[in-house]
C-alpha cells in the first residue's frame, strides 16, 4: 500500500523536494537532536534509525554521490528498508522516534507521511511546483554531464599500485601482532600510514584495487590505538582526548574520501578466476575474514564491507560465473541478519550455503579451526 501511494507522487517533484532537503540537512539533523559531524562529501553519525552507537555508522552525502541525499546504514543496511534517498533517511528517523522502529518487522510511517512532513518542514508543498519539459530535459542533461565529468576526474586522478607500495610501511604491526601473517599482509599491501600530512595517518591501512589489479579505487584505515574509556574515540592514549565535535577523526575505521564501498567487493581482483573455476563465491564482511581464509588456501571469498550486500555488488558477483553462494558472515545479530539480506537478495539466481562455525567471526579462526570446520563443507559443495 505504501509502494502504490508514493507511486503517486511526481517522481520529479520529489527530486525538488529532496534538493531542498539537502540544502536544509543540518537544520534538519539539528531539529530531530543527532549529534553529526562533517568528513569531506559526507556527513557521518551514529545511526538515528537502528539507535546505535557507532559514529560513522551512516554516510550521507547532501551534495551527491550517486545522487544528492544517498546514504548508507553501514552495520545494519536500514537503506534497504527505507530506500537510500535523503526522504528515506528521514521516514527511518521519523518511524524511529514515533514507531520506536529498531529492526526489519517493526512498523515504518508510511512514505507519504514522511513527505508531507518534509514538505512542511521546508516551507514547500508539492502542489505549487511546477516542472515544465524543457526543465526535465534539462534535468536529464545535467545528470548525463554530471556523469561524465565524475567519470572523467575518476580517470584523471588514478593512483597506481606502485605508489601504495611507496606510501605505506608493509607489512603492518598492527595485523601482525593479531596473528596474521607477515605473506598475506605482503600480498594485499597492507600498511601503516606515517606522514601526518595524510587522512590515514597512525591507520593500518587496506589498499581496495580495481577489478584488474593495477590502480587503488579506495582505502579503509583502522585506528592502530583502542578505543578510549573516556572519549569513547581510537586516538593516542599519550594525547589529550579531542574536543567532542572532532572525536569523528578517530572513529574506530574510515574509508578515503570518495570510496564507494557499496559499488566494489574486496579481494574480486584476486578472487575472480577461481570463481569462474569452482563456481563457487564466499562472500565475508571484512577484509580479516578474507585474509584468514587465504591463510588456509581458500581462495575464492569476497568482502562486502560491512553487513549488507548492495544492488551493485550483487550485480558484479553477478558477472563472476559463480553459481553458488556460500555466506560466512559474523556470529552476531548484525551478522545472521546480513546473511539473510544476502540469501533473500541472491536465493533466485544462485544456490545458497549459511554453515555454521564455533567462532565470533572467520578472522578470529586459526587455520586449523578453518581446515576443520569450513574446508569439509566447501568440498562437500563443490
Amino acid at each position: 500500500m505504501i509502494t502504490k501511494k508514493s507511486r503517486s507522487i511526481d517522481q520529479a517533484k520529489l527530486k525538488i523536494l529532496s534538493d531542498i532537503v539537502c540544502d536544509n540537512i543540518e537544520t534538519l539533523l539539528e531539529y530531530f537532536n543527532v549529534d553529526f559531524k562533517h568528513s569531506g562529501k559526507m556527513i557521518t553519525m551514529c545511526c538515528p534509525i537502528h539507535g546505535g552507537d557507532n559514529p560513522s555508522a551512516i554516510n550521507i552525502y547532501p551534495d551527491g554521490d550517486t545522487y544528492r541525499g544517498n546514504w548508507k546504514c553501514r552495520t545494519h543496511g536500514c537503506e534497504e528498508h527505507f530506500r537510500s534517498s535523503v526522504i528515506g533517511f528521514f521516514r527511518g528517523i521519523i518511524s524511529h522516534n514515533e514507531l520506536n522502529w529498531c529492526q526489519e518487522g517493526d512498523i515504518m510511517i508510511p512514505f507519504n507521511d514522511a513527505v508531507e512532513f518534509l514538505s512542511n518542514f521546508v516551507k514547500k508543498d508539492l502542489k505549487d511546483i511546477r516542472i515544465s519539459t524543457s526543465d526535465r530535459n534539462k534535468k536529464t542533461f545535467t545528470s548525463m554531464m554530471n556523469y561524465v565529468k565524475q567519470k572523467q576526474e575518476k580517470e584523471s586522478n588514478q593512483i597506481t599500485r606502485e605508489h601504495v607500495l611507496r606510501s605505506l610501511e608493509i607489512p603492518c604491526s598492527y595485523f601482525l601482532e593479531r596473528g596474521y601473517s607477515k605473506e598475506i599482509l605482503e600480498k594485499y599491501d597492507v600498511g601503516l600510514c606515517t606522514n601526518p600530512s595524510k587522512p590515514m595517518y597512525q591507520r593500518a591501512v587496506v589498499p581496495i584495487y580495481d577489478n584488474e589489479y593495477k590502480c587503488l579505487i579506495g582505502s579503509s584505515g583502522r585506528s592502530i590505538f583502542e578505543k578510549c574509556e573516556q572519549c569513547k574515540a581510537y586516538h593516542d592514549p599519550s594525547r589529550s582526548c579531542p574536543p567532542k565535535e572532532e572525536a569523528w577523526k578517530y572513529s574506530k575505521w574510515k574509508h578515503s574520501a570518495n570510496f564507494k564501498s557499496q559499488n566494489a567487493l574486496y579481494n574480486f581482483w584476486f578472487a575472480k578466476n577461481l570463481l569462474i573455476e569452482t563456481g563457487v563465491a564466499i562472500i565475508v564482511e571484512s577484509p580479516g575474514n578474507v585474509w584468514r581464509l587465504e591463510e588456509s588456501g581458500i581462495h575464492n571469498s569476497v568482502a562486502i564491507f560491512g553487513s549488507s550486500m548492495t544492488d551493485r555488488q550483487k550485480v558484479l558477483l553477478d558477472s563472476s560465473g559463480a553459481m553458488s553462494l556460500v555466506i560466512l558472515t559474523d556470529n552476531d545479530e548484525a551478522g545472521r541478519k546480513a546473511a539473510e539480506q544476502i540469501q533473500t537478495k541472491c536465493q533466485n539466481t544462485y544456490r545458497v550455503y549459511i554453515p555454521k562455525f564455533n567462532a565470533s567471526d572467520i578472522g578470529e579462526m586459526t587455520v586449523e579451526q578453518i581446515n576443520e570446520e569450513i574446508k569439509p563443507f566447501l568440498e562437500k559443495i563443490v
